[in-house]
């Protein structure tokens, strides 16, 4: 007998939403540590050669930074690259699949070839 997955997905237009009451999205991260350190908008696009326009549009989880984006705005906040990709990537999993046990399972089994793959 087959167990009956229940998936929870948004449309396209809503998912943002979804991340700012359920998972705090990237752009969350960086205004969050944007206000940390006293820090305008404009600082910080000027610093990371980023548009104050698109910048604020990451923050507000509208848009997902560019990998470029990522490597010189954790260089200039001085925080692990690898931090902020995880929750990118992360992030590009729940709005390309939703939530459901299936992308669970999928997260899992990446998880074990990952291990497998450093046991090699």
């Amino acid at each position: 007998m087959l167990k009956q997955q229940k998936i929870v997905t948004l449309p396209k237009k809503d998912k943002s939403l979804f991340y700012k009451k359920k998972m705090k999205n990237i752009g969350q991260h960086i205004k969050e540590i944007r206000h940390e350190r006293g820090e305008t908008l404009h600082q910080v696009a000027i610093n990371t050669d980023i548009d104050s326009p698109l910048l604020s549009k990451i923050e507000r989880g509208n848009r997902l930074p560019t990998i470029p984006q990522i490597k010189r705005i954790s260089s200039y906040f001085n925080i692990p690259e690898r931090k902020f990709m995880a929750i990118l990537i992360a992030e590009k999993i729940i709005s390309e699949f939703g939530i459901s046990s299936t992308t669970h399972d999928a997260i899992k089994y990446v998880e074990k070839e990952i291990i497998s793959q450093k046991q090699e």
